[in-house]
Formats: C-alpha cells, sequence, structure tokens
C-alpha cells in the first residue's frame, strides 16, 4: 500500500507541476549534486536528503528500489521530498538501496540522463540530535552566537541558549554525559564566568576555579558514572600568521588538568596530570576506568614559531571510588604520529581512539592541514579513513551512543565555514563509509550560510530546560567549588 502512495505522490506531482522529461541525451557518468548524496551509507530515520544540481538545472529524478521506482519532477531545480513521503521509502527499504536516476539541462539548454547513483539505508538508527555551537567566523570579537539543538529526523532546531539574552557572553565548551540530554554543561563568558551544569534535574552555576588550578575549567570529558568531570585548566593565547592559509594559531604557556565530583561540589588534582608539561584534551574510556589525554613538552624559551610544539597521546588509569590515579602510559608519541595528536575521542565499543592530526598545536579548527586519523588499541596501529577526511579542515568530532555513526566538523568545501558531516562506522573493520553533510530543508542553505556548526555533538533527545532556565542560571551567581586534597 505504501509503495502505490509513493507513487500516486509521484504522480500528483508530475501532473501539477511540470511534464515528465522525455527529450534527453544519455552522459556516461555520475552527476555533481549539492550537496553531495552520491554512494553514502545513511540511518533509517534521517531527515530527507534534499538537492540540486552543483551545475545546470535538476529536471527529474527517478528513484528505484526494490520496492519499485517513483519519478519526481523537481521545480526550481531542487529536489525536495515530502517528509512523510521520505520516511515511509526508508522504512520500506532498509538494509536495502536507493538508485537515483537524474535528468540535468546544462547551460546549452541540453537535458541529459546521467547514470544512477545509489545511497544505502542502513538499520543503524543515529541518535535524534546534535548540538553544537553556532558561531561566526571571528578571532577576537563576537556579537551573536549560542548553543542549538537541532533534530536530524527532521529540520527542527532550537536554541539551548542564545547569548543575547546574557548580555552577549561568549558561551562555549557544551559537552554531554554519555549522550544524554540531562547531564550537560557549558562555560559562558565575559560578564560573571562560571560553568553552568545540569545534573540530577538541577542547574547550577559553578566557578571551577581553585587556588591552586590554573584557570577553571576549559575542556571538559564526563566519566559515564555521570558525577565525575575532568576538565583541562588553560593559561590560552592566539597569535596570527601571515598564511592565510593558517590564519591563526591557538596555544598554551600553561595547562593541566583537574577532577570535578559533582556528588561532593569539589575539585581534585594529581601530580600525574599537573606536571610541568602541557596536559590537555580529557577523555574518558567508556568504562570510565582510563583517562586519555594529549602532552606536550613545552616549547623552548623564546621559541615564538611553537613549531617544535607537538602533543602525544597519554592514558592513566582511575578509580572512582577511591579517587586513586595509576601510572601514566604512552599510546602515540608525535613521532610516531607524525604530527600533533589533539582531541581524542574513544569509540563507545572502546577499541578505538578517534582523534586530529596536525602539523604543531592541539587547537584544529583553523589548521587546513587537520584531518582524522584512528587508532586501533586492540593492535596499536593508526589508520587514516578517507570516509571521514577531505582536502579540508576537519576538527572537532564525536561517535554517537552506538558508536555506529560518527560526526567530523569539516571546511570543505569553502575552507571558510564549519559543517557537521556524518559517517557511518563499521566496528569490526575500523572503517568508515563516505561522509555526508547534515541535512537541510533547502539544498541552497550551505552556499548562503556564513556561520559555523562548531563542536557538533550527538545527543538522545531534546536538552530538558528551557533557554530561559538557563539564562536565569547563566546570569545568576556562581557557587564555588570546594578544593580537596
Amino acid at each position: 500500500m505504501k509503495k502505490y502512495l509513493l507513487l500516486l505522490t509521484a504522480l500528483l506531482i508530475i501532473s501539477s507541476c511540470a511534464k515528465e522529461v522525455t527529450n534527453f541525451q544519455d552522459k556516461d557518468a555520475v552527476p555533481e549534486i549539492f550537496p553531495d548524496y552520491t554512494g553514502v551509507t545513511i540511518p533509517v530515520n534521517i531527515a530527507p536528503l534534499n538537492f540540486k544540481a552543483k551545475d545546470g538545472t535538476l529536471e527529474m529524478v527517478e528513484v528505484s528500489s526494490l520496492k519499485g521506482s517513483q519519478k519526481i519532477i523537481c521545480s526550481d531545480g531542487k529536489l525536495i521530498w515530502d517528509i512523510d513521503d521520505w520516511k515511509a521509502l526508508l522504512k520500506e527499504n532498509v538494509g536495502g538501496k536507493l538508485q537515483y536516476t537524474a535528468y540535468i539541462t546544462d547551460t546549452a539548454g541540453i537535458c541529459y540522463k546521467y547514470k544512477p547513483f545509489e545511497q544505502y539505508v542502513s538499520p543503524d538508527s543515529i541518535d535524534s540530535h546534535i548540538a553544537y555551537r553556532n558561531i561566526e567566523t571571528g578571532y577576537v570579537f563576537w556579537l551573536k552566537m549560542g548553543l542549538y539543538q537541532r533534530c536530524i529526523e527532521n529540520f527542527d532546531c532550537k536554541p539551548i541558549i542564545e547569548n543575547s539574552g546574557i548580555d552577549y557572553a561568549c558561551v562555549n565548551c557544551h559537552t554531554f554525559c554519555a549522550q544524554s540530554p540531562d547531564k550537560m554543561m557549558f562555560h559562558s563568558r565575559k560578564f560573571n564566568p562560571g560553568t553552568t551544569i545540569l545534573w540530577e534535574n538541577k542547574l547550577q552555576k559553578y566557578n571551577t576555579k581553585i587556588d591552586s588550578s590554573i584557570s577553571g575549567g576549559v575542556y571538559s570529558s564526563w566519566n559515564p558514572n555521570g558525577y565525575i568531570i575532568a576538565m583541562s585548566a588553560n593559561k590560552i593565547s592566539q597569535r596570527f600568521h601571515n598564511d592565510l592559509e593558517k590564519r591563526i594559531y591557538v596555544s598554551d604557556s600553561e595547562s593541566d588538568i583537574i577532577v570535578m565530583n559533582l556528588k561532593t561540589e569539589t575539585v581534585s588534582y594529581s601530580p600525574k596530570l599537573c606536571t610541568e608539561d602541557l596536559e590537555n584534551f580529557p577523555a574518558w574510556s567508556p568504562d570510565g576506568k582510563t583517562l586519555y589525554y594529549i602532552s606536550a613538552k613545552k616549547r623552548p624559551e623564546g621559541d615564538e614559531t611553537d613549531t617544535s610544539l607537538r602533543y602525544r597521546l597519554l592514558k592513566i588509569a582511575y578509580n572512582a571510588e577511591s579517587d586513586t590515579w595509576g601510572d601514566v602510559d604512552t599510546l602515540l608519541t608525535d613521532s610516531a604520529a607524525h604530527g600533533s595528536v589533539a582531541y581524542p575521542k574513544p569509540s563507545p565499543c572502546g577499541r578505538y581512539i578517534a582523534y586530529t592530526l596536525a602539523n604543531r598545536g592541539y587547537f584544529t579548527p583553523f589548521d587546513q592541514e587537520s584531518e582524522i586519523w584512528l587508532l586501533d588499541l586492540t593492535t596499536m596501529q593508526t589508520s587514516h579513513p578517507d570516509g571521514v577526511n577531505s582536502l579540508s579542515t576537519e576538527s572537532n568530532h564525536n561517535w554517537s551512543h552506538s558508536g555506529k555513526w560518527f560526526v567530523v566538523g569539516s571546511k570543505y568545501p569553502d575552507k571558510l565555514f564549519t559543517k557537521p558531516y556524518f559517517a557511518h562506522f563499521n566496528p569490526e573493520k575500523g572503517t568508515f563509509d563516505k561522509r555526508f553533510v547534515l541535512p537541510q530543508e533547502d539544498p541552497d542553505f550551505y552556499e548562503l550560510y556564513t556561520a559555523n556548526f562548531n563542536n557538533a555533538d550527538f545527543i538522545m533527545g531534546e536538552v530538558p530546560v528551557s533557554e530561559f532556565e538557563l539564562r536565569d542560571v547563566v546570569r545568576g551567581n556562581l557557587k564555588q567549588v570546594n578544593s580537596k586534597h
């Protein structure tokens, strides 16, 4: 029945909007479409993948599968799916393939029928939402920014908090506990700065700076137990570069790792994580018993280029009950990695660590040479997964709750604005399928949008507190954490 409804819908579109394309020439090539959704693996619950021709005018698309086929006339040169038809199509073809045959008219007025391309419909669902920071490209000053939650299953987007309600303060570094929207934290800067944490249905803004720490918490990671948060403490500086491809360089003069206990509202530190080296980017293992992080030797006195500043990947065992640490172990040196390691993110299965690799430093969103690498902890082999990389910047990245999906912030293809790309992951093989960009209702969106989707992270539903509740807490008083020695 659903197949016939889809066919009926397609016929209605053809009869009401335009005529079916009958005069065309065959083209021995797969079409270039925008966004590029050719040859990708998609989750069964993804929003419609609307697209247009990259060059020329998309006239008609024939969509085929083992369940049947339909011809859709593309008004205004765009394939815009009815969301109910799209959902029914995916549900019918889960575990199978969709085949698209595009008819495109070029600038000379000749219509071509292109070779078909496919999309594989994975039975692996993707987490329903992503949370991200929306921010315009800038290096020193900002005006509008905010944290937002976008439903991946449709096009609904809602603010978590916008800075227009908090005196245009900077909001950043949002993290969640195991993709749970009811355990969240983020920082707010400029006025009455602090860290807002949602935990156990309570909202509280903290000052996480203690007397012995370099700063309050910066980059953070929730232990899966739900009440321990590892945070870096940094003295951050930035310098501009005379190479337009590099633009800006961010570095630390000092950095350590501290740990906050939400039950006791205390911050503790270990000499093993607060050394003369630069410790940064903590990331917990799925069982919460190991903390991964990066570390670098401080640059030599007078070295203003920072060319020698490269980070290595380390780990240390942790016992949450006794709040004790084991010995530090090196997983990946900078020489073995052939670069500087940053943003380590363990996979939910515990076997892999995804990380970014750059020529130097740790702050990679402005580094055109930054890319994603994968470390297999069972073999200690590294790989460069083509499915999630491009010729542009790849930086912030996160795993879905199941570990079957991966999101990476990439500046492809314009090299200016960060966009979230998704890729299906096979944990048995350690491979990624070809990635695709977050679907938008209008295929023109990414050609017109001049802001960044910063640090996209999966969450399994909407954040359960309103923007107004968060705004009141952010504008309110700080609670000072205690130091645990």
